[in-house]
């Protein structure tokens, strides 16, 4: 019967916090804006980038693109999708500094050295709708923000990408009270690196990435630098116009979680026994229903289905059926990674090692 409460108060609270998830408004036109993104071993994605920040690019906003480095064949791949197109720059990576984040750093020198009055930094496994510029200025306005951000929706490929990646989410609805989203205080704080909106004077108000120079969650940090000073930042539904192809294996999904789901938690051990208990509730009531079925877990896996359902409808997401072994890769990723905290082993990302 306690299951059942929780998991009913649980499906509850995200129906309600839901509503609150706000969608992008129609198209305005955009001001000048930098369209930022850095790339590094980002040659398969390069191609559907282009083609759609070609189709979505406003009159006065620019594309500035940060090869860093790769390892692989970025940099010609942009040469071949970007052609004779004015409208885009190409920046060549310089050495990584000590004590910098390699994300970070691109993204510090990207807008170091543009000049528009906005920045848009976007992932390079993005690819956006033609009206996502002038839907996420027009929602900058209306939410009376300086910083915005979403989630976007998500391809899953492989087995492991349909059980962890659609999990983010599952986060956002069910733990981050977006009626408080526009609260000034960095426990609220939320937002998603793909697709981050800020205006320049604002961004430049906080330090920039300078501030956050070895973070490895920057998008979080970020938005944590704005509410330390009191700017308004907002997360909103942007799943209807960008998508993401995040992770093409299933051990990029594991490795690229692993860097930042015990680190968006401060790697407090506190969070992260509440994460264990709220997602451990929810695995019970499966459990329970396998080991005793009755009308009472029935119900209990009913409400958490449900829950998830819901999620699922407003992300774009279509696996809401696989919830229960979601939940288990979760508490094993979220599991590893306290465990590698604990043990002081380093992470590897994109050919770069970070403790």
């Amino acid at each position: 019967m306690v299951i059942l409460s929780l998991t009913l108060l649980m499906l509850l609270f995200t129906l309600v916090n839901l509503l609150f998830l706000r969608p992008l408004t129609a198209p305005i036109p955009a001001p000048p804006t930098a369209v930022c993104i850095p790339l590094r071993n980002e040659e398969r994605n390069v191609p559907k980038l282009i083609t759609s920040l070609k189709a979505a690019l406003a009159d006065e906003s620019h594309v500035y693109l940060y090869e860093d480095r790769s390892e692989d064949d970025t940099y010609e791949a942009l040469i071949r999708a970007i052609g004779d197109d004015e409208r885009f720059t190409i920046f060549r990576g310089v050495p990584l500094p000590e004590g910098w984040a390699g994300k970070v750093h691109a993204c510090h020198q990207l807008a170091t050295r543009t000049t528009e009055p906005y920045v848009l930094f976007l992932d390079a496994d993005v690819t956006i709708d033609p009206t996502f510029i002038g839907r996420l200025h027009g929602t900058l306005v209306q939410e009376g923000a300086v910083f915005l951000s979403g989630f976007p929706r998500f391809p899953t490929p492989t087995w492991l990408g349909k059980l962890l990646i659609p999990m983010q989410h599952v986060l956002i609805a069910q733990h981050l009270p977006l009626f408080w989203r526009k609260v000034r205080h960095p426990a609220f704080a939320a937002a998603n690196g793909m697709n981050v909106l800020v205006e320049r004077k604002s961004y430049d108000d906080v330090g920039g990435h300078a501030s956050i120079h070895d973070s490895l969650i920057d998008d979080i940090d970020l938005c944590r630098e704005f509410k330390r000073r009191k700017k308004v930042t907002s997360l909103v539904n942007v799943s209807p116009y960008i998508t993401c192809d995040m992770y093409a294996t299933n051990e990029e999904v594991w490795n690229g979680f692993s860097k930042n789901v015990f680190k968006g938690m401060n790697e407090a051990v506190g969070i992260a026994l509440y994460f264990f208990l709220y997602y451990g509730i929810q695995l019970s009531a499966f459990i329970a229903f396998l080991v005793r079925t009755d009308l009472t877990s029935f119900l209990a896996c009913i409400f958490v289905l449900l829950a998830r359902l819901a999620i699922d409808v407003k992300s774009g997401g279509r696996h809401f059926w696989l919830h229960p072994f979601s939940l288990i890769a979760y508490l094993l990723l979220l599991s590893s990674a306290v465990v590698r905290k604990w043990r002081r082993k380093p992470i590897s990302w994109k050919g770069r090692t970070y403790q």
